[in-house]
């Protein structure tokens, strides 16, 4: 016998088995029988006999204290394989043809090269007219909203002095890319408070957003960067393409194994400082 969830058939004693683990999950103190089957509407006997077949394998264990029941150590060890199994590089490229196709923009993921530098190895391109960016391509320190993502993810010291050691190297790419190391410093702490970096026409004369994309353990594993022509990704619409690709990239972490970074501001004001009211002489 089985359930059906749209084009999908579930076996109802998995899902109960599934309900039962997730439900105890949730719960800091675990969850006793009783509990369980008010809570998930089972029989005392499905309760029962789930909750025997999951403690035989390890995934659930009764505290000898009392009558909860907590996740037992057997899930661990799948955890860890899943962990192993889940590459976030892998889901970033999977998403972006979703996210080109909904907000009609040119969507990218990036791998990490190195300390500072990402090379595009996916491109996902709208159906109708958008900027097209060739695989190979690679972007650095000082390259647009891109360039703002990875210094962001230096310690703020150690980001400061790379711009200030670097002021003259910076590449001015167009008439707005911030070259004042001070307005560029400014910008990538504004990147560390919302997640995500933008630009407009400051690498290219076209507008773009990035995000970092971390795996299970923190580190960078991809870039997801959407680029659009100025009436396409238009400054006012930059806040919440920022919001969408943010939410992709903690949702692939959390796939990982990982947890989004603490602390930022999720609640960010919907617009886009002008940086044509910056500074952009070296």
């Amino acid at each position: 016998m089985s359930e059906r969830s749209g084009e999908r058939y579930r076996v109802p004693a998995v899902v109960a088995a599934a309900s039962i683990l997730d439900a105890i999950a949730r719960a800091p103190d675990g969850m006793t029988h009783t509990e369980l089957v008010k809570q998930l509407e089972l029989s005392k006997s499905s309760a029962h006999n789930l909750l025997s077949t999951l403690e035989s394998l390890g995934w659930v264990r009764r505290d000898p204290r009392g009558r909860a029941y907590r996740l037992g150590g057997g899930l661990v060890r799948l955890g860890a394989f899943a962990i192993r199994q889940v590459d976030a590089l892998a889901l970033a490229t999977e998403r972006t043809h979703e996210i080109a196709g909904e907000h009609h923009l040119t969507v990218i993921a990036a791998q990490p090269l190195g300390r500072g530098e990402v090379e595009v190895v996916s491109v996902a391109y709208p159906d109708d007219v958008h900027v097209g960016i060739a695989l190979g391509t690679r972007y650095g320190w000082f390259d647009g909203a891109v360039g703002k993502c990875l210094l962001a993810l230096e310690p703020p010291a150690d980001a400061e002095q790379l711009v200030h050691e670097r002021a003259r190297q910076i590449p001015a790419h167009t008439e707005r890319t911030l070259t004042d190391p001070e307005a560029l410093i400014a910008d990538v702490e504004h990147v560390r408070d919302v997640g995500y970096g933008a630009s407009i026409g400051e690498y290219r004369h076209n507008n773009a957003v990035a995000v970092p994309v971390r795996d299970a353990k923190g580190a960078l594993a991809a870039l997801l960067i959407a680029i659009g022509f100025p009436d396409q990704l238009t400054r006012e619409a930059i806040p919440s393409i920022g919001h969408v690709l943010r939410d992709v990239a903690d949702a692939i972490t959390a796939e990982c194994g990982g947890r989004a970074p603490a602390g930022r501001d999720a609640q960010d004001p919907q617009n886009v400082a002008e940086p044509a009211a910056k500074e952009h002489s070296r």
